[in-house]
């Protein structure tokens, strides 16, 4: 009797540990319903790229982002072409340059507590790069719908099961 309650207690401190947050991930969540879609690790300081093709002047836009404590820090644009929604200067402490085909802002210092993205139907083929790897948003969100990213720490169960592990 006494093995079974020791047992019991085990499983029961396992259970419980196992529903402790403690892997730091970036979340990539259905906007509407907050549904888990994709996740990767991400520590203080971890850097992805969000790429995609600017709906009127049909040319590459990428922008660097880092996970800051626990908010997402954009820290550079890159860009072919100004117009519509693209910057053109530099706020305080930031620089703008121009190298090649590219327009640069960098030492952007934008903190955000999650981003909303629009996913697109047609041209723009949003896409994240994280590391050496490219994800279209496509592969795990619908053309068209909108997904939010946010830091997050997860527990083992989300993070086995929680959506597609990027990465």
């Amino acid at each position: 009797m006494k093995r079974m309650i020791i047992s019991i207690l085990i499983l029961v401190a396992l259970a419980l540990v196992s529903m402790v947050p403690f892997f730091n991930a970036v979340v990539i969540e259905e906007g509407k319903t907050g549904k888990t879609l994709a996740f990767f690790k991400a520590k203080h300081g971890s850097e992805f790229s969000i790429e995609y093709i600017h709906s009127i002047h049909k040319t590459p836009v990428r922008e660097i982002y880092q996970v800051h404590n626990e908010e997402i820090m954009q820290t550079e644009m890159r860009f072919q072409e100004f117009g519509v929604g693209m910057p053109s200067g530099a706020a305080d402490g930031e620089v703008f340059t121009h190298k090649g085909k590219n327009y640069i802002l960098s030492n952007m210092k934008r903190t955000f507590p999650s981003l909303d993205i629009r996913i697109g139907q047609i041209i723009a083929n949003h896409t994240l790069l994280l590391k050496d790897n490219e994800y279209p948003f496509s592969a795990f969100s619908e053309k068209g719908s909108w997904v939010s990213l946010k830091t997050e720490k997860l527990n083992f169960w989300q993070w086995v099961i929680g959506g597609k592990k990027l990465g």
